[in-house]
């Protein structure tokens, strides 16, 4: 068991090198499905995490080269690919998402992103939030994903205080999870990482431990099977207890069965797994944080990462410049 992780980086790695198309300068997500951008982010997300010697794995320029080419010059989008490829994301996840892979490659966007000029400003973000109903069906937290280069790169106060507010008067006070009214896992741990990325702590955060604790399953995972529900209610079980000295010795005994589950899933399941490379990423993620709460137990020999709330793994210099009216 003490390899399993330095195994793991290792499987990874070549596994990933057999997606790559040198025609194309991308990664395809299986034998059936082609090079997207999808796959081609998530690649570098994982190879990030698993702390990769060979992240570019001598593929760097095309990567980036593809990556930037996925951003139309007009309108700045950076559009998933229909179908299979684009996982039924959003183009706001496409946009954020490419940013942090250009950050882990060294690069970055060619083109601000035209399409979310107004909410570069306080008064545009302000109308942007209240033309939503976040509390409706509709409403995709993944949009508000994509703001976060400009979190990151604006460096405006009253920008990022409305920032915070709107996202605040999405969450419920009876969970202290988002949105009002119901559970989202997926919601409130993006959420509760924009909060952890400045070095702020939602309100009610006990109750979002309190809420997360009581959905883990029989399995020891938070859907039928381990992928970004499980993920997401890992970050918050690992990050939040500790820091509220709140419920801790409950929180680690749910990652403690989740640990245990998670590892003869994957044995048994990682060529399924393998078929989908976005599965994949999140099944990497949560080893990264599971071996930072069991670090006896998951050793490897560099440590893998977890730091989606790392702001500067979201900086984004055509904003800054437009920002600064360079």
């Amino acid at each position: 068991m003490a390899a399993f992780l330095d195994d793991l980086r290792e499987r990874i790695h070549h596994w990933t090198e057999s997606l790559w198309d040198d025609e194309e300068g991308g990664f395809r997500m299986n034998t059936k499905v082609g090079v997207n951008v999808m796959t081609t982010t998530d690649v570098a997300w994982m190879r990030y995490a698993i702390d990769d010697e060979e992240i570019c794995g001598g593929h760097r320029q095309d990567w980036i080269g593809r990556l930037q080419r996925c951003q139309d010059p007009k309108t700045g989008i950076v559009a998933h690919d229909p179908g299979p490829a684009g996982q039924g994301h959003s183009n706001g996840h496409a946009l954020w998402q490419t940013v942090r892979a250009l950050n882990i490659l060294g690069d970055d966007l060619l083109d601000f992103p035209h399409c979310l000029r107004d909410v570069a400003a306080p008064d545009g973000l302000l109308a942007w939030f209240d033309s939503v109903d976040w509390d409706g069906p509709k409403s995709n937290h993944h949009d508000v994903l994509a703001l976060t280069p400009f979190l990151a790169s604006l460096d405006d106060p009253e920008w990022t205080e409305i920032f915070y507010r709107k996202i605040a008067e999405q969450q419920d006070s009876e969970t202290g999870a988002w949105p009002r009214g119901k559970v989202n896992i997926s919601r409130t741990f993006a959420y509760t990482c924009l909060y952890r990325a400045a070095e702020r702590m939602p309100a009610h955060p006990e109750k979002i431990v309190d809420a997360i604790l009581s959905r883990q399953k029989p399995n020891g995972f938070w859907e039928d099977e381990p992928s970004f529900l499980t993920m997401d209610s890992t970050y918050i079980l690992v990050r939040l207890p500790k820091a509220l000295e709140h419920r801790e010795d409950e929180a680690q005994q749910a990652l403690d069965r989740l640990r245990s589950a998670l590892l003869q899933f994957y044995q048994e399941q990682r060529d399924r797994i393998e078929e989908n490379p976005h599965w994949m990423s999140a099944v990497v993620h949560t080893f990264g944080l599971l071996q930072e709460a069991f670090p006896d137990d998951l050793p490897s020999g560099r440590n893998y990462r977890f730091d989606w709330d790392d702001p500067a793994m979201y900086y984004c210099e055509p904003i800054a410049r437009e920002r600064n009216g360079k």
